[in-house]
């Protein structure tokens, strides 16, 4: 108990105000480890099931055919829209009316 009597009372508002700081610091080191282990669990999960839909399940390469179906039918979007307006100004139809190149 010799060290307490060693305190300058002049120190004790600091000394509070030091423990007061460190449990609000580690209240939000909680806070912020729970908030990035959720993030890499969204992050890891997204991964998980990439690499499942991959691997194919129970039919071998069904993931892969799947994975290149949803690209080729991207890529086919993309082209749709990029040529539909002189497609639409040499001959209009409803799918033109429907994305809004013809006036």
């Amino acid at each position: 108990m010799d060290l307490l009597q060693n305190i300058d009372p002049a120190h004790l508002p600091y000394i509070a105000v030091g423990c007061g700081l460190l449990c609000l610091v580690v209240f939000v080191i909680a806070f912020v480890l729970q908030a990035i282990s959720g993030i890499f669990d969204i992050f890891f999960g997204l991964i998980e099931l990439l690499i499942d839909l991959l691997q194919g399940g129970p039919v071998a390469w069904c993931g892969c055919i799947a994975v290149i179906a949803g690209i080729a039918a991207f890529a086919g979007a993309v082209f749709l829209y990029l040529n539909a307006p002189e497609s639409c100004a040499a001959q209009p139809t409803r799918f033109c009316q429907w994305f809004g190149f013809l006036p």
